[in-house]
Parts: structure tokens; sequence; C-alpha cells
């Protein structure tokens, strides 16, 4: 099912959409996982207006953050084998 699972608005939506992108790209897994992985994540938020925090910050941060975890300081571990958040 790919369907966003969070209060969001066209703009919020079109970002959402290129973060699932990235993590396609980056980690090699399907449109549904990306998705799963997006909602696990930011699943009930209220992500509407142009001054929250998703848009301070990358695809690339975001689509890492949320397939290795919050706090998982991937940007200083590059080179080294991470294990990602288990999905489901």
């Amino acid at each position: 099912m790919k369907e966003l699972e969070m209060i969001i608005d066209q703009s919020a939506e079109e970002y959402l959409k290129s973060i699932i992108n990235e993590m396609i790209k980056l980690f090699q897994i399907s449109e549904e996982e990306a998705y799963g992985r997006i909602n696990r994540f930011w699943s009930g938020k209220n992500l509407v207006g142009d001054h929250i925090m998703l848009y301070h910050l990358n695809e690339n941060y975001w689509a890492n953050t949320i397939y290795y975890r919050k706090n998982s300081y991937w940007w200083l571990r590059e080179g080294e084998k991470i294990e990602p958040l288990p999905y489901p």
C-alpha cells in the first residue's frame, strides 16, 4: 500500500516522495518498504507549513536517518557497515 499516513499538504507530499526516491536509490529497497519506513517514522504527525523541521534538512539526511534510526550518527560512520533499523 503506497499511502502516506500523516497530515500533509502538497509541498510535504512532494518532499516525502523525494525522500522515498532517495531511500530506494541509496538502499535498493522497494517502494513499499520506503513508504512503510516513512510512515513508521512520521505516522500521525502534522507536516503542514513552510517552517516545519522537515524542510530544514535535505532528502539524503532524512533517508539515512529513517533507514538507520535517529541517533545512529550514520554521517560519522562513513565506510563502516551500519545495521539498518529492522523492517517491518
